[in-house]
């Protein structure tokens, strides 16, 4: 399957918006995120203060619907901080969970999108360019260089983009290559950076920065259970836009996530 996957990269590589996107960057995850390492450059932040704010929600997140708490920005969901991309789904599942948290249900995440109007956009029904990070222009990637970086490395403890992609770089060449190119298509800004790409419970950057993991509450299929929510920093979709098409062993340069937790009660 990889091999075809491959053979339909110079058909499939086409600017958002085409018919077929990702080719040859769909395979399974064999080694999972297998521990918690050092990479050096782990730091304390907001993500994992859980202090008693005399409310339901940590003073990181935010209350959706009166039931879930979900971080006010993507992860690592530290104010300013650039987004964590090229996570599996379950590496993104493995990465909350490692913070008392859990990957965001996609309803949750449609709810904290379209606010009680059931709003196209945070912000309203009509999209206003420049409100969120999702006019950029799209790069071309190369699905050779993005295929070297590694499966199966233990990236739950990573609390930074930088560190990351430090990592990644130290486990071979291939796998420097593929995060240097990764950080040549980087376009996403810090988390809140645009202050008017914010829904009404106060979650920021639901729609364009980065394209961000839920997982589906159907349950999805085997080896299928995420959705895709809120596109990337070159293209716009709305709030009630997904994609299912991926596995969970899937990563690409623009994917990210946030998490949840069931609000106290």
């Amino acid at each position: 399957m990889r091999t075809i996957l491959l053979a339909l990269g110079s058909l499939a590589a086409c600017a958002p918006g085409g018919t077929v996107r990702r080719p040859g960057f769909d395979t399974a995850d064999t080694g999972g995120d297998t521990g918690m390492a050092d990479t050096g450059d782990s730091q304390d932040t907001a993500a994992t203060d859980t202090s008693d704010t005399g409310g339901p929600c940590a003073v990181d997140a935010a209350l959706v619907d009166d039931t879930v708490c979900m971080d006010r920005y993507e992860a690592p969901n530290v104010a300013g901080a650039d987004p964590l991309v090229m996570y599996t789904f379950d590496e993104a599942a493995a990465w909350c969970d490692a913070r008392g948290r859990r990957l965001c249900y996609d309803d949750e995440w449609q709810d904290a999108c379209e606010g009680a109007q059931g709003w196209a956009w945070p912000y309203g029904d009509t999209r206003v360019p420049g409100r969120c990070n999702d006019d950029k222009t799209w790069r071309t990637y190369d699905h050779t260089l993005l295929n070297g970086w590694p499966y199966g490395l233990p990236v739950s403890s990573v609390d930074s983009l930088a560190a990351l992609l430090e990592f990644v770089r130290a486990q071979g060449s291939s796998a420097a290559a593929a995060a240097d190119h990764v950080a040549a298509l980087y376009q996403g800004v810090g988390g809140g950076t645009d202050t008017g790409c914010v829904g009404e419970a106060g979650v920021f950057d639901l729609t364009g920065n980065v394209e961000e993991w839920t997982r589906r509450r159907d349950g999805g299929q085997p080896q299928f259970h995420g959705k895709l929510k809120g596109r990337y920093w070159a293209e716009a979709r709305t709030c009630q836009s997904g994609v299912t098409t991926h596995g969970d062993g899937f990563r690409f340069y623009e994917i990210g996530f946030r998490c949840c937790v069931d609000a106290a009660r």
